[in-house]
This record gives structure tokens, C-alpha cells and sequence, in this order.
């Protein structure tokens, strides 16, 4: 939004006008005003690793997600035990609470999903 007053008596001009009607002043002042908006997402994992360890025996990760399949954001929760071959995640709509997806099952059984998923062939090969 912009609106133009006279420097002088502050009458609001027309963006026509080269000079203030009420006193003749051709100083000006320009009022823009500016509106955005923002959301912010949060998310929080921890990893608990055992000494001399490759891969932590403890991995979860909670908080927002962008859920592809319906293209919005959502509660997940996830929980990666290998100690006790065990995987669970939980994605929830963020305004109902609604279980969108829920997948418990033992670690050792969960191949094929995200970064494990395989490639197909033309991903594989260089150009």
C-alpha cells in the first residue's frame, strides 16, 4: 500500500500531484506499507552411539515433515532401535491428528523405503 502526504501541512496527495493543493509545498512523503508472512518448522533427532561404534544402536527423530504423497505438513515421529531390530514411524495431519501413516515392524524387515528404496537404472548411470 502507498500513500503520499505533503511534507509541509501532511495533506494526502495524489500521486499526480507535482505540488500540495492546500499550501503549494512539492515536498513529499512516501508511506509504503509492506506485508509478509512466514511459517517456521521444527524438528529435533538424536542418535545415541556406543564407543568404537559405526552406526548409532538408538535413532529417533521428531517433529514437522513435508508428507510428498499429500504435499503437507505433518507430525512425524520415528524410531530406529537396532538393538532390538526394531523400526516405528507415526505421521499425523497436523489439524485433525489423524494417523496418516503408521509402519511398526522389525528393523530387519524394513528395506525398500527412502534412501534403501533401489534405484532404478537410468539413476545409476552416468551420461
Amino acid at each position: 500500500m502507498k500513500k503520499i502526504y505533503c511534507k509541509n501541512c501532511g495533506r494526502e496527495l495524489s500521486e499526480d500531484d507535482d505540488f500540495c493543493p492546500n499550501c503549494g509545498s512539492k515536498e513529499k512523503i512516501i508511506e509504503l506499507k509492506l506485508e509478509d508472512e512466514a511459517q517456521s518448522y521444527e524438528q529435533i533427532g538424536l542418535k545415541a552411539k556406543e564407543n568404537g561404534a559405526k552406526k548409532p544402536f538408538q535413532e529417533s527423530v521428531s517433529g514437522d515433515d513435508l508428507y510428498r504423497k499429500s504435499g503437507k505438513w505433518c507430525d512425524k515421529e520415528t524410531k530406529i532401535d537396532r538393538k532390538n531390530d526394531s523400526y516405528r514411524e507415526i505421521i499425523k495431519d497436523k489439524t485433525t491428528g489423524e494417523i496418516i501413516h503408521k509402519c511398526e515392524e522389525p528393523l530387519s524387515k524394513h528395506k525398500g523405503h527412502g534412501s534403501a528404496k533401489h534405484k532404478k537404472k537410468s539413476e545409476t548411470n552416468e551420461d
